[in-house]
């Protein structure tokens, strides 16, 4: 009977070790599809910003930090962050890598508004692990219109400072040039954060004008967004297949990132951001349609309930 005893005893003894290094197992894996619950689901760092020439330059400190854009949308007073006009762009990162799963992965918030404006957006892998988004070309999140006939790929648009007509003058790569003509409103839009610059250049993709006057009046004007654009895979849209209204954001897919010639970039992961204003359009009294966002997301990390 003591024999039985002692065997039954060391058996107890060998199952405790093997649950305890079982669970120990568990609790240190490196497997890079599981994602710790000490990173943060929102953007943790700006890297650039620039305002686009547009109406809300005179709101915009010339060091504007962006800070709105970091960490969770709209609380503690939290606004949202002004591209401006065509090129302005924000570049910032997570804190960790976003894995590229099936399904959508990163979620852009908007404004919120009600009329679209929409942003390109661009997504980079930290290859080189040093923390910053230099690691060659952003890669394009391949949206609806991007085989638009009418949207423009490698597009620059080089803007000049008000002279004594007030108003911001431009010329692109197209061999196209005039003036940016507020339709309301008397503010300059020549943003202080460009410093003692005579002329700012923005690259990037131009898109589809959002809108048309359908007004019969000529007298009256009356913008409604063009019918069919805009369906999926910009920033700052809220009639289109991706936006999630819950979350009041546009969802984004890894897997549709392609590089400057169109072919899919096969990302695993990603760490960065870059979210530009890409239509080059004054809508009347709309004035210019420049894309207004409050951040970013790890879709994978936020509470599914939340959306």
């Amino acid at each position: 009977m003591e024999w039985t005893e002692y065997l039954i005893s060391k058996l107890i003894v060998l199952i405790v070790i093997f649950s305890v290094y079982a669970c120990s197992e568990k609790l240190t894996t490196t497997d890079e599809s599981v994602q710790t619950t000490n990173q943060s689901p929102y953007i943790a760092k700006v890297f650039d910003y620039q305002y686009g020439p547009g109406q809300h330059a005179s709101l915009i400190t010339p060091n504007e930090k962006c800070n709105a854009f970091i960490g969770e949308p709209w609380i503690n007073g939290k606004s949202f962050t002004y591209l401006g006009g065509w090129g302005g762009y924000i570049i910032a990162g997570f804190d960790h890598a976003v894995n590229n799963t099936n399904g959508p992965d990163i979620a852009v918030y908007t404004q919120p508004s009600v009329g679209s404006e929409p942003g390109v957006v661009y997504v980079m892998a930290d290859t080189n692990n040093d923390g910053l988004p230099n690691d060659g070309p952003w890669l394009e999140l391949k949206g609806s219109e991007y085989n638009n006939p009418q949207t423009i790929h490698n597009y620059q648009v080089t803007y000049y400072k008000p002279g004594t007509s007030g108003y911001v003058t431009w010329k692109d790569n197209q061999g196209k040039e005039g003036n940016l003509v507020p339709q309301f409103g008397t503010g300059s839009w020549w943003w202080g954060g460009y410093g003692d610059k005579t002329s700012v250049t923005f690259s990037g993709e131009k898109l589809p004008d959002a809108y048309a006057n359908t007004s019969k009046d000529p007298t009256v004007q009356l913008w409604m967004p063009v019918s069919g654009l805009f369906r999926f895979g910009y920033a700052e849209c809220y009639d289109n297949e991706d936006y999630n209204a819950k979350l009041k954001a546009n969802f984004f897919d890894i897997s549709s990132a392609v590089d400057a010639v169109g072919v899919p970039a096969n990302l695993s992961k990603v760490n960065f951001i870059m979210v530009q204003s890409g239509v080059f359009q004054i809508a009347g009294w709309l004035n210019e349609i420049s894309t207004e966002i409050s951040g970013a997301a790890d879709i994978h990390l936020l509470d599914k309930k939340s959306y």
